[in-house]
């Protein structure tokens, strides 16, 4: 039997083909490189980016260029004081004239401050009609007696601690007085009732406290006008209602009027240009 060679039908070990791996590298190295590039356009060295563009533009023959001004604008964005810092009266300037509701509210809050330090808060009402204030005296025994118009003393306390307030804002009062429905005995009827108990708080805004009497007014309702739903609430509707109006400052109306002055300064001086 003849004798077979060593090595002779051996099986070969399979060759390893390592080419990929370059190109793997390849992509690697330009993904790097892809990220270091957009790393370093994200955070924009302003001094930098203008020595590149102006080395660029030597290397092709140009002259040096200033910086891009999406760049300088976005260094000033970064940089720049905050205006509102840098000024913050001009966020809210003082002096600025008042509105008539500024107004209607300074007097609220004055009137219901006077009126707590006399522990009398809570027989007053405020409530805001067609741009005026109202202040509501709710309780008519704090004002007047069943029939009668004279005024208590809890009553003078009371208008102490309102007319001040109204006076010092230049506001104008109209005093609008009720009835219970009941009969008057001492008045022929509940109109001359109201409308003396309108006229006693006026006079007594006017003369013990010295309220300007042009400002002042006073009408008489009689029982046609009882609070809603508390119409048997006798005490309740033999009240007084002092409505509080007011203008706004003089300052905004001259600002107005000036405006105004300058327009028409200006069409006469167009209509002489033309003659």
């Amino acid at each position: 039997m003849p004798r077979r060679r060593k090595g002779k039908g051996s099986p070969h070990a399979p060759e390893m083909d390592e080419r990929w791996a370059v190109s793997y590298l390849d992509m690697m190295t330009v993904l790097f490189l892809t990220f270091v590039v957009l790393f370093s356009m994200s955070s924009i060295d302003a001094g930098k980016y203008e020595q590149l563009k102006n080395s660029l533009a030597k290397g092709f023959g140009q002259e040096e260029t200033e910086l891009d001004d999406r760049v300088a604008g976005i260094e000033a964005m970064q940089d720049g004081p905050d205006p509102d810092e840098q000024n913050p009266a001009s966020a809210e300037e003082p002096g600025v004239p008042q509105t008539a509701v500024e107004k209607l509210e300074d007097i609220q809050a004055g009137v219901q401050a006077n009126l707590t330090r006399s522990g009398q808060e809570s027989t007053v009402e405020f409530t805001h009609v067609n741009g005026a204030l109202v202040i509501r005296i709710l309780s008519g025994e704090t004002m007047f007696d069943p029939d009668d118009a004279s005024l208590s003393d809890s009553a003078t306390t009371l208008l102490a601690g309102i007319t001040p307030v109204i006076e010092s804002e230049g506001g104008t009062v109209a005093v609008e007085g009720h009835a219970d429905y009941r009969q008057p005995l001492n008045y022929e009827s509940n109109w001359e009732l109201s409308a003396d108990r309108a006229v006693q708080v006026v006079r007594h805004m006017v003369d013990a406290q010295g309220f300007p009497p042009e400002l002042a007014s006073a009408t008489g309702f009689g029982s046609t006008r009882p609070i809603e739903g508390q119409r048997d609430m006798l005490d309740r509707n033999r009240r007084v209602d002092i409505v509080v109006q007011t203008q706004d400052d003089p300052g905004a109306d001259a600002e107005a009027d000036a405006g105004a002055d300058e327009g028409a300064a200006g069409d006469a001086a167009e209509e002489v240009d033309e003659t």
